[in-house]
This record gives structure tokens, sequence and C-alpha cells, in this order.
């Protein structure tokens, strides 16, 4: 009987670490991240912005959301205060992008070395649960990295979706800059 109970405890344990195993990210993600990197180091703001998904792709999307949902809403949904509400929050992230970003760049500069010898190590995504089509959205898409003086960073945007066929970004770059420890 304790042979059952514990091979039962053991496929459990195995199950359950299996399941936080993440999966790897699209590769046409890890594409993305590669490309924001170097406009991060090359400090080229155009390429940096091109790396999000614009605020009128994501209105016309909320739009098209709040058109299916008003159907079935009991409330009714005001479609395009809707997407102008959307319009104005992702115009704002853009910009709100661009200065974090410029005082990330600072403290990899001041602190860990030049910013050009920055280097891409991984990605790392949480599957959006949320979403209709799980495999079109990744929410917390996190960047690690490797600075000059060796120093392994990590750098955080909200989420990632595909659109038409086309990750980028969406929302903000978290307003943080983690240090990570080696593990032994």
């Amino acid at each position: 009987m304790k042979f059952l109970r514990s091979l039962l405890v053991a496929s459990c344990l195995v199950s359950i670490l299996r399941a936080e195993d993440p999966a790897p990210p699209p590769a046409e993600l890890k594409a993305l991240a590669e490309v924001f990197i170097t406009a991060f180091k090359a400090d080229d703001t155009a390429a940096i912005a091109a790396c999000w998904h614009s605020p009128e792709v994501l209105a016309r999307l909320k739009e098209a959301e709040a058109l299916a949902a008003s159907g079935t809403s009991p409330t009714e949904i005001n479609v395009p205060k809707e997407r102008e509400k959307e319009l104005k929050r992702r115009e704002k992230d853009l910009v709100r992008n661009k200065q974090r970003i410029d005082e990330i760049r600072a403290l990899i500069t001041k602190h860990f070395g030049s910013i050009s010898d920055l280097k891409f190590v991984s990605l790392e995504v949480d599957p959006d649960d949320e979403n209709a089509d799980p495999s079109a959205a990744v929410d917390n898409v996190e960047l690690h990295l490797l600075a000059a003086d060796g120093t392994r960073l990590r750098m955080e945007i909200d989420d990632a979706l595909r659109i038409d066929g086309i990750w980028k970004f969406k929302g903000r770059i978290e307003d943080k800059l983690s240090i990570e420890l080696t593990e032994h």
C-alpha cells in the first residue's frame, strides 16, 4: 500500500513539474525580440516603435471586440467610445515606452557597461489564457540579457500579439530592470 501511495505521489509530482515547463516561444516572437534589442542598443526610436502594434491597429481590434460583445452584452456598449479609449491608451503607451527605454538604457550604461555590448540571451513568455486564440497571444514577455560586465539582466514587456500573422508587442515595457543571480 505504501508503495502505491509513493508511486501515486511521484507521478503527481512529475506531472506538476511537466506542467510548469514553459512552452518555447514562437520563432517569430524570438526574432521580434532580437530586432527590438538591436534597435534598443542603437537607440533607433523608429525601429523600436515598429516592434509594437500601432495604436490604430489595436484600436480596430478593440472596436471589433466591442462590436462582437455588443450583441451579447446585457448593457449597451458604445463601440466608437471604446475604440477611441483604446487608441488614446496605446498612444500613451508608446510615449511612456520611449521614456522608460531611455531610462533603462541610461541605467545599463551607468552600471553595467557599454550598451553596444549588451547581448540577447533568451526569451520567456507566459500563455495568455484569456485570449480567444492562445496561440496568437502571450502574456508577460521576458527578455533575458547579458551586460558587458557579465551581469544577467531581465526586461519585461506586458504582452505580445499575432495580428494578421505578424507578432508585435502590445502594452508597455515594464518600469524595472531586473538583475538575475546565477544558479549554482
